[in-house]
């Protein structure tokens, strides 16, 4: 059996298959656990989540292969190498164990064995160019602060400034607050004085989805896209003839803003998928 995971730094989804096994969105068995990045987590929190969360569901006996990509999983870097070891103590039988980043994941599940741009856009986003073995090229993604254009938290942020700077009409404000149940007081007391705000920026996005339709949120959007592809896709060389390909659920989401905002700048858009467990599996099933 073939062990796959997929890990953020808040869940990760672990799916087991067998070796030429073909899986769909629909017939794929996931295991949800609490997410592991290698780079905050201890190696006790490591091995605690593994043995509570996803060995009481599976037979770990019986996994022959383990192909972990996630968030914090930098090629070489002790804590990768630390979560290797995890893993290979655990799952005994398993011959091969690879610790991954995410970005590769995504391009075995969007490109398999084939080149193309291969990009994220979730909470954050990344992009990465793919020869169809390795990553070739990276723009770094910088996180919230300096970059992640295209993100929820860059979409939420751009939105969020807009309306409480009194670049929106105020119609619109006012549904935002009374939709959202927020403030202009509640606002900056939780982008500015307590944690994670890159989340709860991102937590407006649904909003933004649901009121696309009027011209100073559209506006947002079109801004978040324009700056991904202007900051990161055009760096890379030959990507005007080069498929691009998306994962997350920003991308899923907002896939004819996306599509258009391609076309503005005469870029082909490859495929869209929500998530890339599905893709990952059968990238190493069907091997």
């Amino acid at each position: 059996m073939i062990l796959t995971a997929d890990s953020g730094s808040t869940k990760c989804h672990w799916a087991l298959a067998e070796k030429g096994e073909t899986v769909t969105e629909q017939s794929i068995k996931l295991v949800q656990s609490r997410g592991i990045n290698p780079a905050t987590c201890s190696r006790e929190q490591m091995i605690e989540i593994i043995t509570e969360e996803l060995l009481p569901n599976i037979d770990a006996e019986a996994v022959e292969s383990v192909y972990f990509y996630g968030a914090g999983c930098i090629a070489n870097a002790p804590a990768t190498l630390g979560l290797k070891d995890v893993l290979a103590s655990i799952f005994p039988n398993a011959k091969e164990v690879l610790v991954a980043t995410d970005m590769l994941g995504a391009a075995h599940a969007l490109c398999g064995h084939d080149k193309g741009i291969v990009c994220i856009l979730g909470t954050g986003s990344n992009s990465a160019q793919y020869d169809g073995e390795k990553m070739t090229k990276n723009v770094p993604p910088l996180g919230y602060i300096l970059g992640d254009e295209g993100g929820g938290t860059n979409i939420g942020r751009t939105f969020v400034s807009d309306a409480l700077k009194g670049v929106m009409n105020k119609e619109i404000v006012d549904m935002f607050y009374a939709e959202c149940n927020t403030s202009y007081p509640e606002i900056i007391e939780n982008v500015y004085r307590k944690p994670n705000a890159n989340r709860y920026l991102a937590s407006f996005v649904p909003f933004v989805a649901a009121h696309r339709d009027i011209p100073e949120v559209r506006k947002c959007i079109d801004t978040a896209f324009n700056n991904f592809i202007e900051r990161n896709l055009l760096q890379y060389p030959g990507v005007e003839s080069t498929e691009i390909n998306f994962v997350g659920s920003v991308a899923f989401v907002f896939e004819k803003e996306l599509t258009e905002a391609l076309e503005r700048h005469s870029l082909k858009l490859g495929k869209i998928m929500r998530s890339p467990i599905t893709g990952m599996v059968n990238y190493h099933t069907l091997a």
